[in-house]
């Protein structure tokens, strides 16, 4: 899909346009690139693996000593388990790293769907603000900051639209959750009888 341009619609921000100039920028790169996947390769160890690079990690922006596996990271643990959810044995990430964050809100958001599709009115309130407290109590608290780094540090295009795409994914959320908050709240609210 990189190599064919066939990703850029995945990323468009709306109707009629081509998606962000860091990702037409990278695909128009990648002709001249042989070992597209290795130069990927290195440039995500050189990024997320490197201690020189971007620290993916919640505790990294929001613990006062940086400390990974700490207070920080083992209260994202818990909030996967207060949303009945646990991380896979065979998983090497902590909890806190930006992409099981974000797993865990595509989880939620799937989740939402199904609810909104069955009309669950006792079980969709609380989906959402589950979504909605997991984004304001960890990814929005660092996240931004952590894509912002990703931007800076980025030699090729792709990461930079990554991330510019996570941030618009976090703005958009925000609103959404916002709105579906005082929805959700007024579906919990008992009916009056007449």
């Amino acid at each position: 899909m990189i190599r064919d341009g066939s990703i850029v619609p995945a990323f468009a921000g709306g109707p009629g346009e081509e998606g962000p100039a860091d990702l037409r920028e990278f695909l128009a790169e990648t002709p001249g690139l042989p070992g597209l996947e290795e130069e990927l390769a290195a440039e995500h160890a050189a990024l997320f693996v490197l201690p020189s690079g971007v620290i993916p990690h919640e505790a990294f922006y929001l613990d006062p000593d940086k400390r990974l596996g700490g207070k920080v990271t083992i209260a994202v643990e818990r909030f996967y388990g207060g949303a009945g959810l646990s991380l896979l044995d065979h998983c090497i990430e902590m909890p806190d790293h930006l992409g099981l964050e974000l797993e865990f809100m595509a989880a939620l958001c799937r989740l939402e769907g199904e609810l909104e599709e069955t009309r669950d009115a006792a079980a969709l309130p609380r989906c959402v603000e589950f979504q909605r407290t997991f984004l304001e109590e960890h990814l929005s608290r660092w996240a931004p900051e952590c894509c912002e780094n990703v931007i800076r540090h980025a030699r090729r295009g792709w990461y930079r639209a990554i991330a510019h795409f996570t941030l618009a994914f976090l703005r958009s959320e925000r609103a959404h959750l916002g709105g579906r908050h005082a929805e959700g709240a007024r579906l919990c609210e008992p009916v009056q009888s007449t």
